[in-house]
């Protein structure tokens, strides 16, 4: 795809006022303005990508309007060549092809997936895995589940390799902490030791699709001790629909991550309240790796699956680019924060809106 899926331009007539335009654009439905170049009279909209040619369409009759076309993408930076890229419809409405062409991010940024374990010889995360470790009751830091594996493909798996899926955070690698056992449960005692461990090792962003409703000082003491060593902790709201404080998300030295669906509105699972919950990000029908071999999700090699744990992975990924950017964990989260795509909800629902990949690189670029 030589084109950017969910947005494109339209040019109006000389004599269409901007007024105008945007009547026609709203008019329309179902798109947003970006961007306007007023000396040409074009505009800029996103749409869903699903969307894009019948919408592109339906403008292009509008009296008024000159042409609609795509919004190409230059060659001069990365064209990601995965075969299931398309169908990641929650990479792609967060900016990240565009992204790209900012940074692809460091080898030397670590993202610890504290989670079921990671398949670390999957063909689409086996060149990203640099560190293993088990803190679960199981026999192995393999995963049996298969939640973790597709945690870390979101965030991390191997771009531009012609297989599989595309992962947000391009050269970042993974550490994989298996805190959880093979059913998917665990002691907060063991991911506390987890954060430690990923904090010790070299993780600059640790990522927990994974939660409790009950409070524990020794996990938010580490937590603490990972934000004191320069680490970003990014974790899953939860997914009780409830305004109920989920943890680790709510900790304060936590960046917690609400889940949208293709719409951008909360996906009707995720956890909600401005109070605690930072941001939003892609939660539902979401396309990552799986186990290839059986698991407990019923799918192998690839497949999707719905929650605030998937939408946790795009924040860490996020976050890993930006910190080979500046490696300020402060100013990292600062920019994801600012740089958010507004939405029904925002203050309420959660503090921000949904990140976007491109704004926020830009941003910590300078």
């Amino acid at each position: 795809m030589n084109y950017f899926p969910d947005r494109f331009i339209v040019r109006f007539i000389p004599g269409v006022s901007r007024r105008r335009a945007l009547e026609i654009i709203q008019q329309v439905g179902g798109l947003t303005l970006l961007d306007e170049i007023p000396v040409l009279n074009v505009y800029t909209v996103g749409v869903d990508p699903l969307l894009l040619n019948i919408k592109m369409t339906i403008l292009s009759n509008f009296s008024g309007v000159e042409y609609t076309e795509y919004d190409g993408i230059l060659a001069t930076q990365l064209t990601p060549n995965d075969p299931l890229l398309p169908n990641q419809w929650g990479l792609l409405k967060i900016n990240s092809t565009r992204g790209w062409n900012v940074t692809r991010g460091s080898t030397f940024v670590k993202i610890a997936i504290l989670d079921t374990g990671v398949q670390t010889n999957h063909p689409d995360l086996v060149d990203k895995i640099v560190l293993n470790k088990n803190f679960s009751n199981s026999s192995t830091y393999e995963d049996l589940q298969g939640h973790g594996t597709h945690v870390a493909g979101i965030a991390a798996a191997t771009t531009k390799n012609e297989i599989g899926v595309a992962g947000l955070a391009i050269n970042p690698r993974i550490i994989n902490v298996k805190v959880l056992d093979d059913t998917g449960s665990g002691a907060y005692s063991d991911v506390a030791q987890g954060v430690v461990y990923a904090t010790d090792n070299g993780a600059k962003v640790i990522n927990m699709s994974l939660g409790g409703t009950f409070f524990s000082t020794t996990l938010q003491d580490a937590i603490q001790y990972a934000k004191d060593n320069g680490v970003l902790v990014v974790a899953a709201a939860g997914n009780n629909n409830s305004d109920d404080l989920f943890y680790p998300a709510a900790y304060p030295h936590c960046l917690s991550v609400a889940a949208l669906n293709r719409n951008d509105t909360k996906a009707s699972f995720s956890n909600y309240g401005s109070s605690w919950v930072d941001v939003a990000a892609p939660g539902v029908d979401i396309l990552s790796t799986l186990p290839t071999y059986e698991n407990r999700t019923g799918q192998t090699n690839y497949g999707t699956l719905s929650g605030t744990s998937m939408a946790s992975p795009f924040v860490a990924g996020l976050a890993a680019l930006m910190l080979s950017l500046d490696p300020s964990v402060n100013n990292v989260q600062n920019a994801i924060e600012t740089t958010t795509v507004p939405l029904n909800g925002t203050g309420s629902l959660y503090e921000r809106g949904r990140i976007n990949t491109y704004t926020a690189l830009l941003k910590i670029k300078g």
